[in-house]
């Protein structure tokens, strides 16, 4: 699959994309939403990876925007630390397909992946 990943982390990133690698999945990374959001509007990806707090423009209003700009479903993974219900609930409401709280889990990440 391809995976754009947004992630302000480069640490967390790094980790992200090696694990995505050894997959046999290809990852673009962008550490924040301007950048992600001029990318996907030229590239195709089969899933995005969102971070909810990166700079510029925050995860859930990247969401937002693809669930208002593309024509199509594309799968998308929020992989935050915001771990209160009420950010979990809202994310899947406005159209994120999963949700995961750092720290993420290799073997779930990829599981999760294959799910959506």
């Amino acid at each position: 699959m391809r995976v754009a990943l947004l992630e302000d982390d480069l640490d967390q990133a790094a980790l992200f994309m090696n694990w995505l690698k050894s997959a046999g999945h290809s990852c673009q990374h962008f550490d924040s939403g301007k950048p992600f959001i001029r990318n996907i509007k030229h590239d195709s990806y089969d899933v995005l990876i969102l971070d909810w707090m990166v700079t510029d423009m925050d995860g859930f209003d990247v969401l937002r925007w693809v669930r208002e700009n593309f024509d199509w479903p594309i799968p998308v993974i929020f992989v935050t630390a915001k771990d209160q219900e009420d950010d979990i609930v809202r994310a899947l409401e406005e159209g994120a397909d999963d949700y995961v709280v750092k720290p993420a889990k290799q073997r779930e990440l990829l599981a999760r992946l294959t799910a959506v």
